[in-house]
């Protein structure tokens, strides 16, 4: 539902003429999981307010079917309204082959998932340790490595590492654009987001939203990177681009290089599109910057998030099971009942 949430905004973004907000729209992604850490902890207050049953969807299709809106029987309505916990109580306790379905494409998916971060941490730690140092700082560490092809940036518990490919010795310009770029991505939070997303994506490893969130997450991630190393810096676009073809071109065929914990120069590869499609439009958006240069508004920023925050509560307050009976509520299990004992008077009658 979240994610549902900030692809309507995503949406009114682009139709409103602001698609290229790519600031803003970052921060409403981060904003839409923080709010989704917030649910547990806001949901029991804000199901004991007033507004919580004017906008929960049970009491809604319940009022609904007591004005006469609705064209089925009180039974039906109210196996629609306990179809979540029956479904949840199925999965819990494994009592249809279906839930035992899930349930092992749960465990095998979230099995492979963690193989596949333990071969990257692995593949980074290889990495860092059989490079060489170049600069140590106090929460940075710059390595040339022998083993990457792509510079990517990662980070461990106490340091941020920038590892570059040893072959980009030869290229002063190269080095100078991947770690200005590199640096960049750590600095606007993006090497921290990546760590968190892959550091719980095994336990939501089937959820479309997680997915959806994260690869736009990403993709605007590189946008702000990318307008933003080029603003401070003042790199030559046309280089820059040149040099991002480059990097992916020779990466093609690369083997061992991390692809999760880390922020790769060239991005991650998009959901069936591949790394092209990200490249493209990474190119087309430093190319507009120069003619149409875009930027984001703080204010706008900050009354966006306020606002989905607010989306992503009352969402998850319209899906929540009510805390307590509301008056609709008991009158629908009354109505139930009676029919429940019309149709056991009408069996024993022509039983009779």
């Amino acid at each position: 539902m979240a994610a549902l949430v900030f692809a309507i905004f995503d949406g009114l973004f682009a139709l409103s003429g602001q698609r290229r907000n790519f600031l803003t729209r970052r921060r409403l992604g981060l904003t839409a999981i923080a709010a989704i850490a917030l649910v547990p902890l806001a949901l029991p207050a804000l199901l004991a307010t007033s507004y919580a049953t004017s906008i929960n969807a049970t009491e809604l299709v319940v009022s609904q079917y007591l004005k006469g809106n609705l064209s089925m029987s009180a039974g039906e309505v109210t196996s629609l309204l306990e179809m979540k916990s029956r479904w949840i109580d199925q999965l819990s306790q494994g009592s249809s082959w279906l839930a035992l379905g899930v349930l092992l494409v749960f465990a095998a998916t979230f099995v492979g998932r963690l193989i596949y971060l333990i071969v990257n941490v692995i593949r980074i730690r290889r990495a860092i340790q059989g490079g060489q140092v170049l600069r140590r700082g106090r929460r940075l560490r710059i390595v040339l490595s022998p083993s990457v092809s792509v510079p990517f940036s990662t980070r461990g518990l106490r340091h941020y590492y920038v590892v570059l490919p040893l072959s980009f010795c030869a290229d002063r310009d190269a080095m100078q654009m991947s770690l200005g770029h590199e640096l960049q991505h750590i600095r606007q939070g993006d090497v921290d987001a990546e760590v968190a997303l892959s550091l719980i994506s095994p336990l939501v490893v089937l959820n479309p939203g997680f997915w959806f969130l994260s690869s736009r997450l990403r993709k605007l991630g590189e946008l702000v990177c990318d307008r933003n190393y080029l603003r401070r810096r003042r790199f030559d676009p046309h280089g820059y681009s040149m040099r991002l073809l480059s990097v992916a071109r020779r990466s093609r065929h690369a083997v061992g290089q991390p692809a999760a914990f880390g922020v790769p120069l060239v991005g991650r590869a998009l959901p069936v599109l591949g790394r092209r499609s990200m490249l493209k439009d990474r190119i087309l958006e430093i190319a507009a910057d120069q003619s149409s240069p875009s930027r984001d508004t703080r204010a706008l920023s900050m009354a966006m998030s306020l606002v989905m925050i607010a989306a992503v509560l009352a969402t998850a307050t319209a899906v929540a099971q009510p805390k307590d009976w509301s008056h609709d509520r008991i009158m629908l299990s009354t109505v139930a009942n009676l029919e429940r004992l019309n149709q056991l008077n009408t069996m024993a009658q022509r039983s009779w």
